[in-house]
């Protein structure tokens, strides 16, 4: 009886110490994310001569502001401790700055720069964002003095990077172009630091990326109140500074739209009203999509008595996208070329209810779609933002469309299956052919009529592991046509870009360059989600057009055989 007894009593005792456990966890995670504490307003910042240095009659001056406002400036921290012999490492953000810097368009140089950032205003960021009770820990501790709210960065003089000549710090950004001779004050301290930064100036724009090391000792950011755990904390505090600042003629129409969404915001409501309208849209586009698609296989039953015969049909042929204005549109410019593209027939199983089609011989590269959407074929900026406003064409991308890819020879990227969809209809209208997005049966019949995805998959698909990277390391997709076309002639079928098929769920087929080839299937998709391919998207509603987080995806053109022109 008593070794029952025993057991019981030892039985309760460990449940008790595993519940005193789980809930000791659930209240650390709890007060890790607690709601941050608010702020007390700043002054709005003023930027007047940058870093004291006057503008000249020939310099371009460009704002800085905050990306978490849509801006074109981000600076993010990252630090650690060791606390019980385990490394914990955060990064935030300070979303409250402005600036401004001068810029030379003849010389591209930067001539001045002066960022101002208010260190009391934080939030997580990246892949290991500081908890809230961090953020809040750092405020209540008045690691940053209370009557020094302000960070102020300027910089002027940058000298060009010689000859293998190295940073003196390891942190140090690669590949970088420029030294920034700077001086930083914070916390009521003022120092000399040089900046390692990777810069690019055009005649009006200016990207800059740069990270830089400043010590808690030095800057006196290592005030501490009450008890805190022993821990061994970095007095090494590494920043990170990106800009990608151009002049926007469009900043008020820009801040006056922040502000109505800002107001629309606070009931809760719009995030709920979004979704229902962009599936309300999806759904309209996906049944005019196949409505269109019926419509021309009627046509096609029409113009004669029996099915299609492929037989009948021409192998190929060649159309164009009109960019020299034939049509004589009076608000449409005569860019003075013609984008051409090969369509290859693909004969269609009966059987299978697949009916003969054409395929585009490549995806849609952005010599085909750039002007397109771009706009630059619009003469008059009204017309621009009617085509705009009625879907008819893209808003502007958030940043470069080619997300650092390039134009030339490359493959259309980022866009989502709306903005496909759209220059499938312009196409279409330029032509008088019926062009579109193939359905997913039609992909899957190609897919297996070729054998599926080929043994080697490198040989015909650049895939993670044989495609280019830039001088950063980061994966780019390749021009198109350089690897071999399959058996009906139709080259990166398999990888390079993701292409968006039409069906009731919005998903792209035939993997990328961001897939290993051990991936890949023959029922490899991704869905399209909003939530996770724009999150960091700066405004809402979110772009309907483009992606910024998920950049893989592109599309092909398909045509139905019907009112083809003559073979060329």
């Amino acid at each position: 009886m008593s070794k029952k007894v025993t057991f019981f009593a030892v039985s309760a005792t460990l449940l008790s110490v595993v519940a005193v456990g789980m809930a000791g966890m659930a209240w650390y995670q709890s007060w890790l994310n607690q709601p941050l504490d608010e702020i007390s307003e700043t002054a709005a910042i003023e930027i007047g001569d940058v870093a004291s240095v006057a503008a000249k009659d020939s310099d371009v001056a460009l704002d800085l502001t905050p990306i978490d406002e849509g801006g074109n400036t981000q600076i993010t921290w990252r630090c650690g401790k060791v606390l019980a012999g385990t490394r914990h490492d955060y990064s935030g953000a300070w979303p409250r700055l402005a600036g401004r810097v001068l810029i030379d368009p003849q010389t591209r140089s930067l001539r001045a720069g002066e960022l101002q950032i208010v260190v009391n205003a934080m939030r997580g960021h990246g892949d290991h964002p500081a908890p809230n009770a961090m953020i809040n820990t750092v405020r209540d501790n008045e690691w940053f003095a209370p009557d020094h709210p302000m960070a102020v960065l300027t910089t002027q003089k940058t000298v060009v990077r010689a000859d293998d000549e190295l940073a003196s710090f390891a942190s140090a950004i690669d590949g970088w172009t420029h030294k920034l001779l700077c001086n930083l004050q914070l916390n009521g301290v003022e120092r000399k630091m040089t900046i390692f930064a990777r810069m690019q100036i055009d005649e009006q724009s200016l990207l800059l990326d740069a990270t830089f090391p400043i010590s808690r000792t030095a800057f006196k950011v290592a005030k501490r109140k009450g008890f805190e755990p022993p821990a061994e904390v970095d007095d090494e505090v590494l920043i990170d500074i990106r800009i990608h600042a151009t002049p926007d003629p469009l900043a008020v129409v820009a801040e006056l739209n922040r502000e109505l969404v800002a107001q629309q915001a606070k009931n809760g409501q719009l995030t709920a009203q979004v979704k229902t309208l962009a599936t309300r849209l999806n759904r309209i586009e996906t049944g005019q999509a196949e409505l269109q698609r019926e419509l021309q296989a009627l046509l096609a039953a029409g113009a004669s008595a029996a099915t299609v015969d492929a037989s009948s049909l021409p192998d190929r042929f060649t159309d164009y996208v009109d960019y020299k204005n034939e049509r004589g549109d009076d608000k449409i410019l005569n860019l003075d070329y013609a984008a051409e593209f090969e369509m290859i027939l693909i004969p269609g199983d009966a059987k299978r209810g697949i009916k003969p089609f054409y395929a585009q011989k490549t995806e849609v590269s952005w010599d085909m779609f750039r002007a397109w959407s771009y706009c630059t074929d619009v003469e008059d900026p009204i017309h621009a933002a009617d085509l705009k406003d009625e879907l008819l064409r893209p808003t502007p991308c958030y940043e470069d469309a080619s997300r650092g890819h390039g134009f030339d020879g490359r493959a259309v990227l980022g866009v989502s299956r709306r903005n496909a969809l759209a220059f499938c209809r312009h196409v279409s209208e330029l032509t008088g052919r019926s062009y579109r997005l193939w359905t997913d049966d039609e992909w899957r019949y190609i897919a297996e009529a070729t054998g599926g995805v080929p043994e080697n998959p490198h040989e015909v698909a650049w895939l993670d592991g044989n495609c280019g990277e830039d001088e950063w390391g980061a994966k780019l997709t390749m021009p198109i046509a350089q690897k071999p076309a399959n058996k009906f002639g139709l080259h990166d079928f398999w990888g390079n870009v993701a292409e968006w098929v039409m069906a009731d769920e919005v998903f792209i087929r035939g993997g990328s360059y961001l897939v290993k080839k051990e991936d890949l299937s023959i029922d490899w998709k991704k869905t399209e989600s909003q939530s996770i391919w724009n999150e960091t998207y700066p405004n809402l509603p979110k772009s309907l057009w483009w992606y910024r987080d998920r950049f893989d995806m592109g599309f092909r053109l398909v045509c139905d055989p019907v009112n083809l022109p003559k073979e060329k």
